[in-house]
């Protein structure tokens, strides 16, 4: 399926179904440059690659299962910022080689090539036109190496509070609205721009230290310093920003002030306390630990937060073990069916949020970790007649 307009918005999908070859999906969509070369799948690969957005910035997804896939990416006009939903990624670039996993974003420069190998990918990415980031960021007044645009990966204390998905679950509702285009779409585009540009640093900058590595000290220092309360002062002097840059950063970058970041942070460490449930102080004591000296304000942030009250996750966390008993029930007698993690919280009578916790705190892992190892122990189990014993 393919549209276009004038105004240069297109929603197209690529897929083996419609016969469409693989390689042709990258010649098509950029015009027979040198983004693709000897780029090819397995033949018995099945994938699917769409294409919503502009010119300027468009998001992007494949699904690719069944085999291997490769090829070398040339020099684009896109950088390229993506995560793995699941599967593998080899990257390999002229003087260094990445294996992207599941999870943490990466983003490939446009002016980088590259040779890539993948097997059982589904991935989601934004392409970002580079003059546009380049505009966005004179408009910001970011200074720019004379070269090309050159990007490190975030660092993990940025990746970890998910900025640039955030703002995208936030806005892939209008993003994805054929009717949303001219000056709105532009507008929302700069927004991920922006995000991308404060949240991936640029490199050769000679002594210019990039605004990523600024949030990146801010945050870190809010996380190690919490306890005390750091007035904003201190953040700011941190980071190496005035206040008012401080402000407009985390505003512009996380939806929030660094003083209610810091506040949050706070609350999250709280909870994460409470949801041990192996502390035998009260859910005050915690509280105060953390620096918070009005109950009554304390418990009305917190409920608001999390829509329970400290005493209820208190509660709930000393039936861990139960929460874990019973989603490994539904998962091992639901195993070969597909699973969500809604799904296996509602059997085990919690929320989502709850559920992971849990299983980090208590197993060291996730609910679809547990459902991947069941699923492979399923399969590994020989069957019943075969004179093989349990």
């Amino acid at each position: 399926m393919t549209s276009s307009s004038s105004t240069g918005f297109r929603r197209q999908r690529f897929t083996d179904h419609d016969g469409t070859d693989y390689a042709a999906i990258f010649t098509s969509e950029y015009g027979g440059s040198d983004f693709a070369s000897e780029t090819a799948a397995a033949p018995e690969a099945r994938y699917e690659y769409t294409v919503v957005g502009d010119d300027d910035l468009s998001l992007r997804t494949m699904r690719a299962t069944g085999g291997r896939r490769g090829g070398v990416i040339g020099p684009r006009g896109d950088h390229v910022v993506f995560w793995l939903a699941q599967g593998h990624l080899e990257m390999h670039f002229a003087d260094r080689s990445r294996v992207v996993l599941p999870g943490a974003p990466y983003i490939a420069s446009a002016s980088e090539a590259y040779r890539f190998e993948s097997e059982e990918t589904v991935y989601n990415g934004v392409h970002v036109a580079d003059r546009f980031l380049r505009r966005v960021g004179r408009e910001l007044g970011f200074r720019q190496p004379d070269g090309p645009l050159l990007f490190a990966q975030q660092d993990e204390v940025i990746a970890r509070r998910e900025p640039l998905r955030r703002l995208i679950r936030e806005l892939s509702p209008a993003l994805l609205d054929d009717r949303v285009q001219g000056a709105m779409r532009t507008a929302l585009n700069r927004r991920l721009a922006v995000v991308v540009l404060d949240t991936f640093p640029l490199r050769d900058l000679g002594d210019d230290v990039p605004v990523a590595n600024r949030l990146r000290d801010a945050i870190r220092f809010i996380e190690e310093h919490a306890r005390e309360r750091p007035p904003v002062r201190a953040i700011a002097d941190a980071a190496g920003l005035g206040e008012r840059g401080l402000q407009e950063v985390f505003v512009r970058t996380l939806g929030t002030t660094p003083s209610r970041f810091l506040r949050d942070h706070r609350l999250d460490e709280v909870r994460r306390e409470l949801l041990r449930g192996r502390t035998e102080d009260a859910a005050g004591d915690v509280a105060r630990a953390w620096g918070f000296t009005n109950a009554g304000r304390f418990t009305a942030t917190y409920r608001e937060r999390f829509d329970e009250s400290p005493g209820t996750t208190l509660r709930a966390a000393q039936s861990a073990t139960g929460v874990v008993q019973r989603a490994t029930a539904f998962i091992e007698s639901h195993a070969a069916e597909p699973l969500t993690v809604e799904q296996i919280a509602a059997a085990a009578g919690v929320r989502p949020r709850r559920l992971q916790q849990v299983f980090r705190d208590e197993c060291g892992t996730t609910p679809m970790a547990r459902v991947r190892a069941v699923r492979v122990g399923t399969e590994r189990t020989p069957t019943a007649g075969n004179g093989v014993d349990d």
